[in-house]
Protein backbone atom coordinates (compact mmCIF):
# COMPACT_ATOMS: atom_id res chain seq x y z
CA UNK A 1 0.00 0.00 0.00
CA UNK A 2 2.73 2.30 0.36
CA UNK A 3 4.39 1.79 -2.25
CA UNK A 4 1.09 2.88 -4.55
CA UNK A 5 0.59 5.90 -2.03
CA UNK A 6 4.30 7.16 -2.80
CA UNK A 7 3.72 6.65 -6.21
CA UNK A 8 0.25 8.44 -6.39
CA UNK A 9 2.34 11.46 -4.52
CA UNK A 10 5.17 11.57 -7.13
CA UNK A 11 2.25 12.07 -9.56
CA UNK A 12 0.64 14.61 -7.32
CA UNK A 13 4.07 16.51 -7.28
CA UNK A 14 4.54 16.13 -11.04
CA UNK A 15 0.64 17.46 -11.49
CA UNK A 16 1.24 20.57 -8.80
CA UNK A 17 3.54 22.52 -11.10
CA UNK A 18 1.75 25.05 -13.29
CA UNK A 19 4.33 24.43 -15.75
CA UNK A 20 4.64 21.16 -15.79
CA UNK A 21 0.64 20.92 -16.32
CA UNK A 22 0.73 23.54 -19.20
CA UNK A 23 3.38 21.28 -20.93
CA UNK A 24 0.53 18.64 -20.41
CA UNK A 25 -1.99 20.08 -22.01
CA UNK A 26 0.54 21.34 -25.02
CA UNK A 27 0.88 18.24 -25.44
CA UNK A 28 -2.46 16.87 -25.65
CA UNK A 29 -3.67 19.29 -28.34
CA UNK A 30 -0.16 18.64 -29.84
CA UNK A 31 -0.87 14.83 -30.35
CA UNK A 32 -4.31 15.39 -31.44
CA UNK A 33 -2.54 17.08 -34.71
CA UNK A 34 -0.67 13.75 -34.14
CA UNK A 35 -4.01 11.50 -33.80
CA UNK A 36 -5.46 12.91 -37.39
CA UNK A 37 -2.35 12.86 -39.41
CA UNK A 38 -2.48 8.85 -38.47
CA UNK A 39 -6.27 8.79 -40.02
CA UNK A 40 -5.88 11.38 -42.49
CA UNK A 41 -2.06 10.11 -43.79
CA UNK A 42 -3.38 6.39 -44.35
CA UNK A 43 -6.88 7.44 -45.67
CA UNK A 44 -5.73 9.97 -47.81
CA UNK A 45 -2.68 7.63 -49.55
CA UNK A 46 -4.86 4.62 -49.95
CA UNK A 47 -7.65 6.59 -52.04
CA UNK A 48 -5.19 8.21 -54.20
CA UNK A 49 -3.51 4.89 -55.18
CA UNK A 50 -5.23 2.21 -53.52
CA UNK A 51 -2.13 0.50 -52.94
CA UNK A 52 -1.54 -1.10 -49.14
CA UNK A 53 2.31 -0.84 -50.30
CA UNK A 54 2.31 3.15 -50.96
CA UNK A 55 0.54 3.09 -47.28
CA UNK A 56 3.54 1.35 -45.89
CA UNK A 57 5.96 3.95 -47.89
CA UNK A 58 4.24 6.98 -46.99
CA UNK A 59 4.25 5.69 -43.08
CA UNK A 60 7.95 4.96 -43.65
CA UNK A 61 8.67 8.65 -44.93
CA UNK A 62 7.16 9.78 -41.43
CA UNK A 63 9.32 7.77 -39.93
CA UNK A 64 12.45 7.25 -41.36
CA UNK A 65 13.77 10.70 -40.19
CA UNK A 66 13.81 9.06 -36.79
CA UNK A 67 16.79 7.22 -37.92
CA UNK A 68 18.63 10.22 -40.22
CA UNK A 69 18.17 13.40 -37.26
CA UNK A 70 18.09 10.85 -34.39
CA UNK A 71 21.32 11.68 -33.37
CA UNK A 72 21.50 14.86 -34.41
CA UNK A 73 18.02 15.81 -32.55
CA UNK A 74 19.97 14.25 -29.34
CA UNK A 75 23.16 16.03 -29.65
CA UNK A 76 20.95 19.78 -29.88
CA UNK A 77 18.50 18.66 -27.29
CA UNK A 78 21.13 18.72 -25.10
CA UNK A 79 22.72 21.85 -26.61
CA UNK A 80 20.02 24.02 -27.01
CA UNK A 81 17.02 25.07 -25.34
CA UNK A 82 14.11 22.42 -25.29
CA UNK A 83 11.42 24.67 -25.27
CA UNK A 84 13.06 26.65 -28.29
CA UNK A 85 13.24 23.84 -30.29
CA UNK A 86 9.60 22.21 -29.19
CA UNK A 87 8.22 25.65 -30.67
CA UNK A 88 9.61 25.72 -33.67
CA UNK A 89 9.03 22.21 -34.55
CA UNK A 90 5.55 22.98 -33.97
CA UNK A 91 4.95 25.60 -35.80
CA UNK A 92 6.71 24.10 -38.88
CA UNK A 93 4.59 20.72 -38.38
CA UNK A 94 1.74 24.07 -38.78
CA UNK A 95 2.91 25.31 -42.00
CA UNK A 96 3.59 21.96 -43.82
CA UNK A 97 -0.07 21.27 -42.67
CA UNK A 98 -1.83 24.33 -43.88
CA UNK A 99 0.04 23.91 -47.24
CA UNK A 100 -0.81 20.36 -47.86
CA UNK A 101 -4.44 21.88 -47.16
CA UNK A 102 -3.87 24.53 -49.53
CA UNK A 103 -2.32 22.39 -52.49
CA UNK A 104 -6.14 19.83 -51.71
CA UNK A 105 -8.76 22.25 -51.76
CA UNK A 106 -6.96 24.21 -55.03
CA UNK A 107 -7.31 20.10 -56.38
CA UNK A 108 -3.56 20.35 -57.12
CA UNK A 109 -2.41 17.85 -54.29
CA UNK A 110 -0.60 14.56 -56.32
CA UNK A 111 1.45 11.51 -54.19
CA UNK A 112 4.48 13.20 -54.14
CA UNK A 113 3.24 16.11 -52.08
CA UNK A 114 1.90 13.89 -49.87
CA UNK A 115 5.41 12.14 -49.93
CA UNK A 116 7.12 14.96 -49.23
CA UNK A 117 4.87 16.05 -46.56
CA UNK A 118 5.30 12.68 -44.46
CA UNK A 119 9.27 13.31 -44.63
CA UNK A 120 9.32 17.13 -43.48
CA UNK A 121 7.21 16.11 -40.35
CA UNK A 122 8.60 13.27 -39.65
CA UNK A 123 11.61 15.76 -39.26
CA UNK A 124 10.06 17.98 -37.20
CA UNK A 125 8.10 15.57 -35.25
CA UNK A 126 11.82 13.77 -34.42
CA UNK A 127 13.30 17.01 -32.78
CA UNK A 128 9.90 17.72 -31.11
CA UNK A 129 9.87 14.65 -29.34
CA UNK A 130 13.18 14.36 -28.13
CA UNK A 131 13.50 17.74 -26.64
CA UNK A 132 9.81 17.30 -25.12
CA UNK A 133 10.80 13.77 -23.23
CA UNK A 134 13.90 15.60 -22.08
CA UNK A 135 12.35 18.42 -20.86
CA UNK A 136 9.72 16.65 -18.85
CA UNK A 137 12.21 15.17 -16.76
CA UNK A 138 13.91 18.37 -16.46
CA UNK A 139 10.95 19.32 -14.52
CA UNK A 140 10.24 15.99 -12.36
CA UNK A 141 13.77 14.98 -11.65
CA UNK A 142 15.26 11.24 -11.40
CA UNK A 143 13.03 10.50 -8.54
CA UNK A 144 9.58 11.62 -10.56
CA UNK A 145 10.68 9.91 -13.98
CA UNK A 146 8.81 7.66 -14.36
CA UNK A 147 5.56 9.21 -13.03
CA UNK A 148 6.14 12.10 -15.60
CA UNK A 149 6.97 10.20 -18.30
CA UNK A 150 3.91 8.44 -18.11
CA UNK A 151 1.52 11.69 -17.33
CA UNK A 152 3.35 13.20 -20.47
CA UNK A 153 2.61 9.70 -22.40
CA UNK A 154 -1.38 9.98 -20.64
CA UNK A 155 -1.85 13.52 -22.34
CA UNK A 156 -0.31 12.19 -25.89
CA UNK A 157 -2.57 9.12 -26.33
CA UNK A 158 -5.60 11.06 -24.62
CA UNK A 159 -4.73 13.95 -27.34
CA UNK A 160 -4.46 11.35 -30.21
CA UNK A 161 -7.29 9.42 -29.35
CA UNK A 162 -9.43 12.61 -29.61
CA UNK A 163 -7.44 14.13 -32.75
CA UNK A 164 -8.17 10.15 -34.40
CA UNK A 165 -12.19 10.49 -33.87
CA UNK A 166 -11.93 13.99 -35.10
CA UNK A 167 -10.24 13.07 -38.38
CA UNK A 168 -13.10 10.68 -39.15
CA UNK A 169 -15.73 12.96 -38.79
CA UNK A 170 -13.68 15.67 -40.54
CA UNK A 171 -13.24 13.54 -43.72
CA UNK A 172 -16.09 12.11 -43.47
CA UNK A 173 -18.10 15.27 -43.85
CA UNK A 174 -15.92 17.75 -45.00
CA UNK A 175 -12.92 16.07 -46.78
CA UNK A 176 -9.38 15.97 -46.51
CA UNK A 177 -8.28 19.50 -47.19
CA UNK A 178 -10.36 20.54 -44.09
CA UNK A 179 -9.11 17.52 -42.35
CA UNK A 180 -5.32 19.52 -42.97
CA UNK A 181 -6.27 22.74 -41.90
CA UNK A 182 -7.72 21.47 -38.25
CA UNK A 183 -4.17 19.53 -37.86
CA UNK A 184 -2.28 22.44 -38.63
CA UNK A 185 -4.17 24.50 -36.13
CA UNK A 186 -3.84 22.00 -33.31
CA UNK A 187 0.44 22.03 -33.97
CA UNK A 188 0.07 25.62 -33.63
CA UNK A 189 -2.22 26.11 -31.03
CA UNK A 190 0.06 23.81 -29.24
CA UNK A 191 3.34 25.51 -29.52
CA UNK A 192 1.85 28.76 -27.93
CA UNK A 193 1.91 28.40 -24.59
CA UNK A 194 5.43 26.98 -24.70
CA UNK A 195 6.00 31.17 -24.84
CA UNK A 196 5.07 31.11 -20.94
CA UNK A 197 7.31 28.55 -19.83
CA UNK A 198 10.12 30.52 -17.91
CA UNK A 199 11.34 27.16 -15.85
CA UNK A 200 14.21 25.76 -17.37
CA UNK A 201 13.60 22.61 -14.92
CA UNK A 202 15.34 21.76 -12.05
CA UNK A 203 17.31 18.94 -13.21
CA UNK A 204 17.93 20.53 -16.75
CA UNK A 205 21.66 20.38 -16.91
CA UNK A 206 23.72 23.09 -15.59
CA UNK A 207 26.68 23.49 -18.54
CA UNK A 208 26.05 22.79 -22.24
CA UNK A 209 28.72 21.02 -24.62
CA UNK A 210 29.70 22.65 -27.82
CA UNK A 211 27.68 20.85 -30.05
CA UNK A 212 30.96 19.03 -32.04
CA UNK A 213 32.05 18.10 -28.66
CA UNK A 214 28.58 16.48 -27.60
CA UNK A 215 28.69 14.73 -30.98
CA UNK A 216 31.83 12.98 -30.29
CA UNK A 217 30.94 11.96 -27.18
CA UNK A 218 27.65 10.72 -28.61
CA UNK A 219 29.64 8.48 -30.06
CA UNK A 220 32.02 7.09 -27.30
CA UNK A 221 29.01 6.88 -25.07
CA UNK A 222 26.95 4.12 -27.29
CA UNK A 223 30.68 2.42 -27.05
CA UNK A 224 31.06 2.39 -23.68
CA UNK A 225 27.55 2.26 -22.75
CA UNK A 226 26.11 -1.92 -23.33
CA UNK A 227 22.51 -0.71 -21.41
CA UNK A 228 21.94 2.17 -23.56
CA UNK A 229 23.12 0.01 -26.88
CA UNK A 230 20.82 -2.86 -25.71
CA UNK A 231 17.53 -0.55 -25.56
CA UNK A 232 18.35 1.30 -28.55
CA UNK A 233 18.22 -2.44 -30.03
CA UNK A 234 15.56 -3.31 -28.01
CA UNK A 235 13.57 -0.38 -29.66
CA UNK A 236 14.43 -1.18 -33.10
CA UNK A 237 12.83 -4.34 -32.75
CA UNK A 238 9.73 -3.42 -31.21
CA UNK A 239 9.09 -0.85 -34.47
CA UNK A 240 9.68 -3.08 -37.17
CA UNK A 241 7.37 -6.10 -35.78
CA UNK A 242 5.27 -4.67 -33.89
CA UNK A 243 4.07 -0.60 -34.44
CA UNK A 244 4.00 -1.45 -37.81
CA UNK A 245 0.65 -2.60 -37.06
CA UNK A 246 -0.60 0.73 -37.77
CA UNK A 247 -0.13 0.03 -41.46
CA UNK A 248 -2.53 -2.14 -41.56
CA UNK A 249 -5.35 -0.42 -40.27
CA UNK A 250 -6.28 1.97 -42.96
CA UNK A 251 -6.63 -1.66 -45.24
CA UNK A 252 -8.29 -3.26 -42.57
CA UNK A 253 -10.44 -0.46 -42.41
CA UNK A 254 -11.34 -0.18 -46.13
CA UNK A 255 -10.95 -3.77 -47.63
CA UNK A 256 -11.63 -6.34 -44.48
CA UNK A 257 -14.16 -4.82 -42.12
CA UNK A 258 -15.65 -2.19 -44.50
CA UNK A 259 -16.06 0.27 -41.99
CA UNK A 260 -14.95 3.54 -44.39
CA UNK A 261 -13.09 6.63 -43.01
CA UNK A 262 -15.30 7.08 -39.85
CA UNK A 263 -14.61 2.99 -39.08
CA UNK A 264 -10.82 3.67 -39.16
CA UNK A 265 -11.00 6.88 -36.82
CA UNK A 266 -12.70 5.03 -34.46
CA UNK A 267 -10.12 2.26 -34.93
CA UNK A 268 -6.93 4.78 -34.60
CA UNK A 269 -9.16 6.01 -31.55
CA UNK A 270 -9.52 2.93 -29.71
CA UNK A 271 -5.58 2.40 -30.45
CA UNK A 272 -4.76 5.75 -28.44
CA UNK A 273 -7.18 4.21 -25.81
CA UNK A 274 -5.09 1.36 -24.66
CA UNK A 275 -2.44 3.23 -24.44
CA UNK A 276 -4.32 5.55 -22.52
CA UNK A 277 -5.00 1.75 -20.57
CA UNK A 278 -1.38 0.98 -20.67
CA UNK A 279 -0.27 4.46 -19.18
CA UNK A 280 -2.28 3.57 -16.05
CA UNK A 281 -1.52 -0.32 -15.68
CA UNK A 282 2.15 0.89 -15.95
CA UNK A 283 2.24 4.17 -13.42
CA UNK A 284 0.02 1.52 -10.70
CA UNK A 285 2.13 -1.65 -10.96
CA UNK A 286 5.22 -0.18 -12.67
CA UNK A 287 7.25 -1.28 -9.72
CA UNK A 288 6.25 -4.66 -9.18
CA UNK A 289 9.31 -6.37 -10.95
CA UNK A 290 12.40 -5.11 -12.43
CA UNK A 291 11.51 -3.35 -15.64
CA UNK A 292 13.76 -4.87 -17.60
CA UNK A 293 11.81 -8.20 -17.33
CA UNK A 294 8.78 -5.89 -17.42
CA UNK A 295 9.62 -5.09 -21.14
CA UNK A 296 10.36 -8.45 -21.74
CA UNK A 297 7.07 -9.50 -20.84
CA UNK A 298 5.59 -6.48 -22.46
CA UNK A 299 7.11 -7.46 -25.98
CA UNK A 300 5.67 -10.82 -25.81
CA UNK A 301 1.73 -9.80 -25.55
CA UNK A 302 2.37 -7.31 -27.58
CA UNK A 303 2.94 -9.88 -30.35
CA UNK A 304 0.14 -12.15 -28.96
CA UNK A 305 -2.17 -9.18 -29.50
CA UNK A 306 -1.12 -8.27 -33.44
CA UNK A 307 -1.70 -12.43 -33.89
CA UNK A 308 -4.80 -11.91 -32.49
CA UNK A 309 -6.13 -9.35 -35.09
CA UNK A 310 -4.74 -11.18 -37.71
CA UNK A 311 -7.83 -13.31 -36.94
CA UNK A 312 -10.59 -10.83 -36.67
CA UNK A 313 -13.59 -11.52 -37.75
CA UNK A 314 -15.66 -8.61 -37.76
CA UNK A 315 -15.08 -4.61 -36.51
CA UNK A 316 -15.62 -4.60 -32.61
CA UNK A 317 -13.02 -7.58 -32.77
CA UNK A 318 -10.72 -5.63 -34.10
CA UNK A 319 -11.63 -2.51 -32.00
CA UNK A 320 -11.09 -5.14 -28.81
CA UNK A 321 -7.26 -6.06 -30.36
CA UNK A 322 -6.57 -2.92 -31.22
CA UNK A 323 -6.52 -1.43 -27.49
CA UNK A 324 -4.82 -4.89 -26.26
CA UNK A 325 -2.22 -4.20 -28.70
CA UNK A 326 -1.54 -0.84 -27.80
CA UNK A 327 -2.19 -1.57 -24.01
CA UNK A 328 1.21 -3.41 -24.76
CA UNK A 329 2.79 -0.89 -26.90
CA UNK A 330 2.50 2.21 -24.51
CA UNK A 331 3.96 0.39 -21.61
CA UNK A 332 6.63 -0.89 -23.94
CA UNK A 333 7.39 2.88 -24.67
CA UNK A 334 7.20 4.44 -21.41
CA UNK A 335 10.06 1.48 -20.25
CA UNK A 336 12.45 2.49 -22.86
CA UNK A 337 11.80 5.82 -22.31
CA UNK A 338 12.50 5.86 -18.30
CA UNK A 339 15.07 2.77 -18.78
CA UNK A 340 17.16 5.21 -21.33
CA UNK A 341 17.04 8.32 -19.74
CA UNK A 342 18.16 6.34 -16.27
CA UNK A 343 20.55 4.99 -17.69
CA UNK A 344 23.16 7.84 -18.67
CA UNK A 345 24.82 10.85 -16.74
CA UNK A 346 21.96 13.74 -16.08
CA UNK A 347 23.95 15.73 -18.86
CA UNK A 348 23.82 13.21 -21.68
CA UNK A 349 19.66 12.76 -21.38
CA UNK A 350 18.87 14.73 -24.79
CA UNK A 351 21.53 11.85 -26.51
CA UNK A 352 19.53 8.94 -24.54
CA UNK A 353 16.55 10.06 -26.29
CA UNK A 354 18.26 10.73 -29.33
CA UNK A 355 19.39 7.03 -28.96
CA UNK A 356 15.54 6.04 -28.70
CA UNK A 357 14.58 8.23 -31.69
CA UNK A 358 17.24 6.45 -33.75
CA UNK A 359 15.53 3.03 -32.76
CA UNK A 360 12.54 4.47 -33.56
CA UNK A 361 14.29 5.04 -36.93
CA UNK A 362 13.86 1.37 -37.63
CA UNK A 363 10.01 1.78 -38.02
CA UNK A 364 10.28 2.38 -42.08
CA UNK A 365 11.77 -1.06 -42.42
CA UNK A 366 8.78 -2.50 -40.32
CA UNK A 367 5.97 -0.35 -42.35
CA UNK A 368 7.70 -1.46 -45.67
CA UNK A 369 8.10 -4.96 -45.15
CA UNK A 370 3.88 -5.35 -43.84
CA UNK A 371 2.89 -3.06 -46.48
CA UNK A 372 4.57 -5.29 -49.27
CA UNK A 373 3.84 -8.30 -47.63
CA UNK A 374 0.46 -7.29 -47.45
CA UNK A 375 0.12 -6.44 -50.87
CA UNK A 376 1.76 -9.81 -52.36
CA UNK A 377 0.04 -11.84 -50.04
CA UNK A 378 -3.03 -10.44 -47.80
CA UNK A 379 -3.00 -8.32 -44.46
CA UNK A 380 -4.05 -11.70 -42.55
CA UNK A 381 -0.69 -13.06 -43.49
CA UNK A 382 1.38 -9.92 -42.97
CA UNK A 383 -0.29 -9.51 -39.33
CA UNK A 384 0.02 -12.98 -38.04
CA UNK A 385 4.09 -12.94 -39.95
CA UNK A 386 4.73 -9.74 -37.33
CA UNK A 387 3.17 -11.12 -34.70
CA UNK A 388 4.82 -14.35 -34.31
CA UNK A 389 7.92 -12.69 -34.97
CA UNK A 390 7.65 -10.32 -31.81
CA UNK A 391 6.41 -12.97 -29.68
CA UNK A 392 10.04 -14.41 -30.63
CA UNK A 393 11.79 -11.26 -30.15
CA UNK A 394 12.16 -11.08 -26.10
CA UNK A 395 13.11 -14.71 -25.88
CA UNK A 396 15.79 -13.77 -28.32
CA UNK A 397 16.63 -10.53 -26.08
CA UNK A 398 16.81 -12.19 -23.01
CA UNK A 399 19.37 -15.17 -24.52
CA UNK A 400 21.69 -12.36 -26.26
CA UNK A 401 21.07 -9.15 -23.71
CA UNK A 402 21.17 -11.17 -20.71
CA UNK A 403 22.13 -7.56 -19.12
CA UNK A 404 18.51 -6.16 -20.48
CA UNK A 405 16.70 -8.77 -17.49
CA UNK A 406 18.82 -7.28 -14.29
CA UNK A 407 17.87 -3.18 -15.34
Amino acid sequence: MSMVTSRYGALRVAWRSSDFRTLWLATMVSQGGVGMQQVVLGWLILAMTDSSAMVGMVFALRAAPNLLVGFAAGAMTDRFDRRTLMRTAAFGMTLASWTVAGLLLQDRLVVGHVLIYASVVGVLFAFDMTARQAYVYDMVGASGAIQGIALQALAQRLGGALGALLAGVTLQWWGAGAAFLVMGCCYGISGCPLYARRYHGEAAPKWREPLRQNLRNYVQALRSNGVMRSLMLSTAAAEVLGFSHQVMLPVLARGVLHAGAAGLGVLTAFRFIGGVLGVVILTIYGHICPQGKMLLCMLGFFGAGIVALAYAPDFWFAVVCVIGINVMASATDILHHTLLQVSVANEQRGRAMGSWIVGTGAAPLGHLEIGTLAGMTSAHVALLTNGIALMALPLLLALCLPRLRRL
